[in-house]
């Protein structure tokens, strides 16, 4: 499996996530993939219609254990279309190159690193990255940037730390806990799911958090899983899914 042994080792996974080959033959002949943050009724419908043998998905269509597996399931319907399944969760989000080199990137930051005290350089096996603005932003200039990149039709939530934001945090998906652990010299934390208390936290503390979205933070990473992916098997077909997350804003 390419995205194991060149783009997001397994072995990165967090030992509580069900990162891997989750559903179908192993040896099964694959000529198309369909690339997708969450395998749904709808994606398996899309993976049929395109031919795929294979669904890659960032989140685990097996994550709690199974007691029963029924026909409106999508672990049913995999099975019974026939195709296969692989997972790629915690392991893409701690590669180098992943969901938060690809957040960090789409931002516009500059010299993006890791998250956190003695990380790797490179940034393998951490989650999070640091980076800076081009200029100083205001936290609403902030929110609108993320507002514009990551939500086509939507938007943000966000507090405002009071100070010109010049040095980003970024996580994708639930990273809201990771305020507590940020280096004093950041401005800003952009990831998705905080709570009230977690918001009035760093209110506080003058930090601008933005939640972007669990979806809208993650999503951002499949375009360039493609690519990679093409460039590693171009006799294979690799299908970015049309999907939307399952939050609407107003």
């Amino acid at each position: 499996m390419l995205i194991d042994s060149r783009i997001a080792p397994f072995s990165l996974a967090e030992e509580w996530d069900n990162s891997g080959f989750l559903a179908g033959d192993p040896q099964a002949q694959i000529d198309t993939v369909l690339v997708c943050l969450d395998i749904t009724l709808p994606i398996i419908r899309q993976a049929e219609k395109a031919g795929a043998q294979l669904i890659l998905s960032h989140h685990p269509v097996i994550f709690h254990p199974l007691k029963r597996v029924l026909a409106d399931s999508p672990v049913y319907a995999l099975i019974r279309a026939g195709l296969c399944a692989i997972c790629a969760h915690t392991n893409l989000d701690l590669a180098r190159g992943g969901v938060n080199d690809c957040l960090a990137e789409a931002l516009g930051l500059r010299n993006i690193r890791p998250l956190g005290e003695n990380a790797p350089e490179e940034g393998e096996g951490v989650l999070g990255r640091i980076g800076d603005l081009p200029q100083p932003m205001t936290a609403d200039e902030f929110a609108a940037l993320a507002s514009r990149v990551l939500h086509p039709a939507g938007g943000v939530r966000y507090t405002d730390g009071g100070r010109p934001i010049r040095r980003v945090a970024v996580c994708g998906g639930a990273g809201s806990e990771l305020y507590r652990q940020l280096p004093e010299d950041v401005d800003a934390l952009l990831t998705s799911e905080f709570g009230h208390h977690e918001f009035l936290d760093c209110l506080a503390a003058g930090l601008t958090a933005v939640d972007a979205g669990h979806y809208d933070t993650e999503q951002i990473v499949l375009s360039s899983l493609c690519g990679r992916l093409e460039a590693l098997a171009p006799k294979v077909r690799f299908i970015r899914a049309q999907e939307a997350g399952p939050v609407r804003y107003l």
